[in-house]
């Protein structure tokens, strides 16, 4: 997995002001409607990882690699969340 992330030039005269405005409305809206999909899907991932019983794997990789140094700690944070009983 690759994350990519787009750059986006923020022009503060002239007629772009109004379009700029909209394009980040528009930028804040897609992370907001994400946020929402990523909490929904790690909710319905731990449920599944309860339901099946899972345990952390003592494997050394981590399915989040691809994050960085964040993805071996993302991994942990999921398996804390499958290991909780909340709902």
């Amino acid at each position: 997995m690759t994350v990519r992330t787009e750059s986006f030039a923020v022009h503060t005269a002239g007629s772009t002001r109004d379009a700029d405005a909209a394009m980040l409305d528009r930028l804040e809206q897609e992370i907001v409607d994400l946020d929402a999909l990523i909490l929904s899907a790690v909710r319905r991932r731990a449920d599944l990882a309860r339901g099946l019983g899972t345990t952390p794997s003592d494997a050394s990789a981590s399915r989040f690699d691809d994050l960085g140094a964040d993805g071996p700690a993302f991994d942990r944070m999921l398996e804390r969340l499958s290991a909780a009983d909340h709902h």
